[in-house]
């Protein structure tokens, strides 16, 4: 992924916590085949593990295995238009934030780790949405969900983020962007990562 210095993020625990709150990626393998999937992230001992299911009618988790692969996580984003700056004359551009994550693929053959796995991602994903839902199902309902479905598991290798949120603009553009963006429900997310990577939050 291109990124220009003032865009890259090199805290390693920001691009955790951006990959476990915008968990739905798009997995690239061979082939460049590209599916799109939840991911739960996992990290032990300082190895990090990025595990996602499949059905087992879709093709790609039998390419995948020993390959590596690259998981494409985004956030908000914005359009920006010129007419935010204090000289319009400029050009329009996109505020927006990604993560990428390369890694190693295995099956994963235990049919327990697989049930755990599962149970977490939908505990995440449960918190992530504020509902309660319980994963709670009839033995042989679960049983057939679980035989549908094939987890994988990716040792991650690399991984790289892209936070391009006007950081390169002048203090005033940037001041009058970030009153434009407030302007406008449901950016709330998108500020709060401009707020985060804010280039003169020092000097405030």
């Amino acid at each position: 992924m291109y990124i220009p210095p003032y865009a890259s993020v090199p805290e390693r625990q920001t691009l955790i916590e951006f990959i476990r709150e915008n968990n739905f990626g798009t997995l690239v393998g061979p082939a460049l085949a590209a599916n799109h999937y939840p991911f739960l992230l996992t990290e032990s001992e300082g190895d990090l593990d990025l595990w996602t299911h499949l059905a087992r009618s879709n093709s790609q988790w039998k390419s995948l295995a020993g390959e590596t692969c690259l998981a494409v996580f985004t956030g908000p984003n914005a359009y920006i238009s010129p007419a935010h700056y204090a000289n319009p004359l400029n050009v329009p551009t996109w505020n927006y934030t990604a993560v990428h994550a390369l890694g190693e693929v295995s099956v994963v053959t235990d049919s327990g780790l697989a049930q755990d796995r599962m149970s977490e991602l939908v505990r995440h994903q449960e918190a992530l949405s504020g509902t309660g839902w319980k994963y709670e199902l009839p033995e042989e309902f679960h049983r057939q969900l679980l035989a549908a479905i094939v987890w994988i598991r990716i040792r991650v290798t690399k991984l790289e983020g892209k936070f391009k949120l006007s950081q390169n603009r002048k203090r005033e553009d940037y001041d009058l962007l970030v009153k434009a963006l407030s302007s406008v429900p449901g950016n709330e997310k998108l500020l709060r990562y401009m707020k985060l990577t804010d280039p003169f939050k020092d000097s405030r």
